[in-house]
């Protein structure tokens, strides 16, 4: 599912606007009868391919959701943070140990959920590497999960790096 839609052509780069991909994302889990705070500090964009990285930062947040009861809470900030785009995702659901975190979060075929085949979150953090990103887990069992993901910022220009020539 995660590679699914539209191929980026080989080569470009485009940016993506992430204030916009979490206003998306709220929408989708309000339409699921979920609360999800949204904050953004700052509006940055990362480069990438819009529709994957949609799916991937929707797959972290269907995680929490689904981690946490509907009287927990589930929220996702964006902030530039060291010349990097940061985008976390926290809840205060059921947590993971720290071994889990350590030696399966991230490999393929590993899950904490009865369903599914354990494939989002090891294709998710094959993207993000592969955009010069980084993920990092911080969980307690009980109390829930915070997930840091750092992307690689992309200058929007708003003018022209063209300048005229005067008239002989």
């Amino acid at each position: 599912q995660l590679r699914e839609g539209e191929k980026p052509v080989v080569g470009a780069t485009s940016g993506v606007d992430l204030p916009a991909v979490l206003q998306r994302i709220e929408a989708m889990a309000r339409g699921r009868g979920r609360a999800l705070e949204v904050e953004i500090v700052d509006r940055v964009a990362t480069r990438g391919h819009a529709q994957r990285l949609e799916r991937v930062l929707g797959h972290v947040v269907q995680n929490a959701l689904e981690a946490t009861p509907g009287s927990g809470r589930v929220w996702v900030s964006l902030q530039q943070s060291g010349g990097r785009a940061s985008v976390t995702v926290g809840d205060t659901g059921s947590g993971m140990t720290q071994e889990f975190i350590q030696s399966q979060l991230f490999r393929p075929f590993s899950s904490t959920k009865q369903s599914g085949m354990g494939i989002g979150t090891y294709e998710s953090y094959q993207y993000i590497k592969e955009l010069g990103g980084s993920i990092s887990v911080d969980s307690e069992v009980g109390r829930g999960t915070v997930v840091t993901i750092l992307l690689p910022l992309f200058e929007l220009q708003t003018h022209s790096d063209l300048r005229m020539n005067p008239a002989p």
